[in-house]
């Protein structure tokens, strides 16, 4: 067993969207490569669609429109779709499983007639405070339980099938780096009586899925219920700057778990870089 450090990445989605979204569906299977026709093809086979919720669209369409004339009661329906009216404009911003949905035909076809890139689309006076952001976040599964408590969801997160060749914690806050290198290096190493025990348990845990899918044939999915809850997980996050604004607040306030707080804070930093302030 290793103890791997939290992370955040962020995921420019750029022009390649198809690449984009495979992406971040591969997270769900443990992989970090493939053939992104075949994955895409695959999620629109299977009806997966809530993974091009990770699609950004973006799109500027004229207001003398006609179709336009009942999109604001569409918005105030829809959480996954964003509008903003300016200038003999409308700046859209939603996702791919709307458009996929079909379920407002007219208004999709203007979006995808106007549509723009996400470059041409931020560049815009109100562009910029409607864009969504893709992270890619290593953390614990106890955290991610409280990163995916949001509502609507746009979350990829690897399955526990896969953590059978590499069994990791990502470290706990109150693991120091250097205690979690000193036992990555020697799993026998002396620490603190209660850091030992902690780590102990979670090799045993892990040493006890792989005698349940080795010895007794379970499955990964059946044998996954004696991972501890500090086990590493892999998430995908895709939120417009209004909704990450929101879960950074509920994940720095001090009542959050210090482990959330590190998570939030990281991708406050990542968006801080990319010109957002915070109060």
């Amino acid at each position: 067993m290793k103890i791997i450090e939290p992370s955040v990445e962020y995921w420019k989605q750029g022009d390649n969207v198809k690449a984009h979204v495979a992406k971040c569906a591969r997270v769900c299977y443990g992989k970090e490569s493939g053939n992104d026709d075949v994955t895409i093809n695959t999620l629109l086979k299977k009806h997966h669609w809530s993974m091009f919720r990770h699609e950004s669209v973006y799109a500027i369409i004229p207001v003398h429109e006609r179709e336009l004339k009942d999109y604001p009661l569409l918005v105030l329906s829809n959480p996954y779709i964003k509008t903003h009216t300016y200038n003999g404009n409308v700046y859209v911003a939603t996702n791919g499983q709307f458009i996929l949905d079909k379920l407002y035909p007219k208004f999709i076809e203007l979006i995808n007639m106007y549509r723009v890139t996400e470059d041409e689309f931020s560049n815009t006076e109100f562009g910029f405070d409607m864009m969504r952001y893709t992270f890619c976040v290593i953390t614990q599964i106890s955290t991610s339980r409280e990163l995916n408590r949001v509502s609507p969801n746009n979350i990829s997160e690897q399955s526990t099938r896969y953590v059978y060749e590499n069994g990791s914690i990502c470290r706990p806050y109150w693991v120091s780096t250097i205690e979690a290198e000193m036992f990555n290096k020697d799993n026998n190493v002396n620490l603190d009586d209660g850091i030992e025990l902690f780590l102990s348990e979670c090799n045993n845990s892990f040493n006890t899925y792989k005698f349940l899918i080795d010895q007794y044939n379970f499955s990964r999915q059946d044998a996954r219920g004696v991972l501890p809850f500090d086990t590493a997980t892999k998430c995908v996050y895709t939120y417009s700057i209004d909704e990450w604004r929101h879960i950074i607040k509920l994940r720095t306030d001090k009542a959050a778990h210090p482990n959330a707080q590190i998570i939030a804070n990281m991708i406050k930093k990542e968006l801080e870089g990319l010109g957002y302030e915070f109060n």
